[in-house]
């Protein structure tokens, strides 16, 4: 049940349509879990997301702005640690957890 969103940048190199813009110039959105990956944090942004449940950022900056925003904070690169994510909630998934 769950959908890509992106930043400006994404939006402007044409990557994903604009209906995907999270932030003061796309969308609000108010998920139950956000999972931010490699965003830095500009307030155009996280006006859109800041109202999230649960707010995941993984960012190799560990002084990236977004960490404020966070309920749990990451400090990595992303090409790491979304992979392992992944396998650890198919384990969680799978034991019924």
């Amino acid at each position: 049940g769950g959908s890509v969103g992106a930043t400006r940048p994404v939006i402007d190199w044409q990557t994903l349509p604009y209906e995907r813009q999270i932030g003061q110039t796309g969308k609000t959105v108010i998920p139950r879990l956000i999972i931010n990956c490699g965003i830095s944090g500009a307030n155009e942004y996280t006006a859109g997301m800041e109202k999230s449940q649960l707010i995941i950022a993984i960012n190799t900056d560990p002084r990236a702005r977004i960490f404020r925003f966070a309920d749990l904070g990451i400090i990595g690169d992303v090409h790491e640690i979304v992979p392992i994510l992944i396998e650890r909630l198919k384990e969680i998934k799978e034991s019924g957890d």
